[in-house]
């Protein structure tokens, strides 16, 4: 059967479309309730400082920021987002949750459309289906969240709004969707670096409708023309631009990434869809490190992309027979192959929840709809419900778990800022400073006091005006959790966590013995102790340590353990 070309919108037009959207967004608002006040940590407090010190034109240039990147068209979203809201954190969470509401429903429009014209049976519920996997997915939590995170959910939308232009162009060949779609990438291309796939996304469409619809698609020539070679001329001028300001070639993440791809890339899209599909994550640490080890050896990593490589090849071999609905299911593969390639060379924690979960914001929103329409290939109806509606309510399931986490992080940011003692005029050193809880982050420690840098853009009333030091974080399991000190002289002291399973934290690695011109910290045991020198007098130093969302102040003139 051949290819469908119609103009079409889902079932009830327009006004089907807000009602989707309604619906997704009640569902996200109810979901991310509980994280409603959290997200203003790690690098917001950076950006916050940037915007309310610096002028329009440094923001929007990042003059001020280490990371090389063209982002001016988020900069300057976010700095007139920011005159409106402030840090007032409930118009930002609303924003958020519009903006991966409106993903979901430009997710669903695109999804409903190729199922539609590909004669997928129950389009409708298939592209729901996707489209509901990807609004509840707990790998979004990240994005939606955390703030810093706004230009993820921008990309996306720029991406899908491209795609459904690009879409409607293939349909209708009226010059103005191809204008909008270039564009709408135009401005992407200052916005995130997922711009890069967005041309080969583009023609990969493109090249579906021409091999899919009999006799070879009128279309292709025209996208070819008027919608890919447009993008592949503002991508070539971006790069060449990102070269001449900043002399290299590799944005944000750094220019020796690329050569070091190879050595760093090849294991991970196999270990991201175990996290993706099969929530990996939350797996115990022995079953999740066993998957990871295999896939990270020579075997997993032939054995994975052996898999791939048949796969393609029996679709390249086969293509020309395959059903309309399976040549879809080959472009939405694909899709996901390609996302999946740019995120070979980016960074993928083992051991966290949460941590970089943005990064598969992209190839989640294929994933799902490829998923869904693989669940069409199942003959009977209620199974095939009863199993999306069960990985659905899965997922959902951990997305609470996740924004639990989020919501009792951020209750005790909140309380240790708002008593923390800022009239002091003694040398403040924090002992033991939350880095995270279960992946999400909280405050950190740093060179130059992260947690002085939230309190003064959080708490700006109560501005600290001494000197702070973060000594050492540590990462969180319970809300409870942080650590004793037991004085060992008047000049040092012993720093123990009161919990085992967590360890030290210093500049977001792993903690290290140094010293500065105030103490000097050593470190004993990275998963439990130190010890601290003070170089001055105790009397100079007030020295704060956390237990769950308190800070207790350490008697210097006890020689016994302090909780």
């Amino acid at each position: 059967m051949n290819l469908q070309l119609k103009n079409i919108l889902p079932a009830g037009g327009k006004y089907g479309l807000l009602k989707i959207f309604a619906g997704l967004w009640l569902l996200t608002f109810a979901l991310y309730l509980p994280a409603m006040k959290a997200g203003f940590v790690a690098d917001f407090t950076g950006w916050l400082e940037q915007t309310q010190h610096y002028g329009f034109w440094d923001n929007i240039n990042r003059t001020h920021y280490h990371g090389h990147s063209l982002y001016q068209f988020t900069q300057f979203n976010t700095w007139v987002l920011f005159q409106f809201f402030g840090t007032n954190a409930m118009l930002w969470h609303l924003l958020s949750v519009t903006l991966h509401a409106v993903n979901a429903l430009l997710l669903y429009n695109l999804g409903f459309r190729l199922l539609h014209n590909s004669n997928t049976s129950g389009a409708r519920f298939t592209a729901l289906a996707g489209s509901l996997l990807f609004c509840v997915s707990p790998h979004a939590s990240e994005v939606v969240v955390w703030e810093s995170s706004y230009h993820f959910l921008q990309g996306l939308l720029l991406l899908l709004v491209v795609l459904n232009l690009s879409w409607q162009y293939l349909q209708t060949h009226t010059a103005r969707h191809a204008v909008a779609a270039v564009f709408v990438y135009f401005l992407s291309s200052f916005s995130l670096e997922i711009f890069y796939i967005t041309p080969w996304l583009v023609l990969t469409l493109a090249l579906f409708y021409h091999w899919s619809s009999g006799p070879p698609s009128t279309g292709f020539l025209p996208a070819l023309v008027h919608i890919f070679l447009p993008l592949i001329v503002i991508f070539i001028f971006h790069i060449i631009l990102f070269r001449v300001v900043y002399g290299g070639w590799v944005a944000h993440i750094g220019s020796d990434v690329g050569p070091a791809m190879p050595a760093l890339g090849w294991n991970k899209p196999a270990k991201l869809l175990f996290h993706i599909l099969f929530l990996g994550r939350f797996f115990s640490d022995a079953v999740r490190h066993t998957v990871y080890d295999f896939l990270d050896s020579a075997k997993g990593i032939c054995a994975f992309y052996g898999a791939l490589a048949v796969i393609i090849f029996f679709v390249a071999v086969r293509f020309r027979q395959l059903s309309v609905k399976a040549k879809l299911a080959a472009m939405l593969f694909g899709w996901v192959c390609i996302t999946l390639a740019l995120l070979m060379p980016l960074w993928f924690p083992d051991y966290s929840l949460v941590v970089f979960d943005r990064y598969t914001y992209f190839t989640s929103a294929f994933i799902y709809i490829l998923l869904a329409l693989l669940l069409t290939y199942i003959r009977l109806r209620y199974v095939r419900a009863a199993l999306a509606i069960a990985y659905i309510l899965i997922n959902t399931r951990y997305a609470l778990q996740v924004n639990r986490y989020w919501m009792k992080s951020e209750r005790i940011i909140s309380n240790l800022l708002l008593t923390f003692p800022y009239k002091t005029d003694r040398t403040v050193v924090l002992l033991n400073v939350p880095q995270n809880m279960h992946g999400v982050p909280m405050i950190g420690a740093e060179q130059e006091s992260e947690l002085k840098l939230m309190h003064d853009g959080l708490v700006p009333a109560e501005k600290i005006n001494t000197k702070v030091y973060d000594a050492m974080a540590y990462n969180m399991l319970t809300p409870d959790d942080g650590a004793n000190v037991t004085v060992l002289n008047d000049s040092t002291l012993k720093v123990t966590l009161n919990q085992w399973g967590t360890w030290w934290w210093y500049a977001m690695r792993g903690g290290n013995s140094y010293e500065n011109n105030e103490y000097r910290l050593d470190l004993k045991d990275p998963g439990h102790w130190y010890e601290l020198t003070l170089k001055h007098p105790a009397a100079n130093y007030m020295l704060l340590y956390q237990v769950g969302n308190q800070w207790k102040v350490v008697d210097m003139g006890k020689r016994e353990e302090q909780r």
